[in-house]
């Protein structure tokens, strides 16, 4: 059985493999290193609308790509009032209405698998070696 870091450890690298895929752009690593920080400050309700907000038709972006990653994560987590059916207009209104104690369930959640997420797009970005002097 796994531990819970584990899990979201496990979690956050298949993403990173599938979503963003490998090797992830940096400007894609930047973004994902800020996004706790944006729901530290903000909220994580905030943030979520902030992610979607930024859908353009066509190709997800790495904001688009970024909300899935963590809708998925909180939705396979069992807090009351989120489920795994729905589009994302169904989970923004479920996360809307959940209860104050599922609501700080779910942002600390978030942020800890996104703890993750942050070390892994480090790990397997592009980096800046190439055009480097030595």
């Amino acid at each position: 059985m796994q531990t819970k870091e584990q899990q979201r450890a496990a979690f956050a690298l298949k993403q990173v493999e599938q979503v963003y895929c490998i090797p992830v752009k940096e400007d894609t690593a930047n973004f994902v290193v800020g996004v706790p920080t944006m729901i530290l400050t903000d909220g994580l309700g905030q943030s979520l609308a902030f992610l979607l907000s930024k859908q353009k038709p066509g190709e997800p972006n790495k904001h688009t790509k970024t909300f899935g990653i963590i809708k998925d994560w909180l939705q396979q987590q069992g807090i009351n009032g989120l489920t795994a059916r729905g589009n994302d207009l169904d989970f923004i209104k479920q996360f809307s209405a959940l209860e104050q104690n599922n609501y700080l369930r779910a942002q600390q959640e978030a942020l800890a698998m996104l703890q993750w997420l942050k070390r892994y797009v480090r790990a397997f970005g592009q980096g800046e070696e190439e055009g480097e002097g030595g």
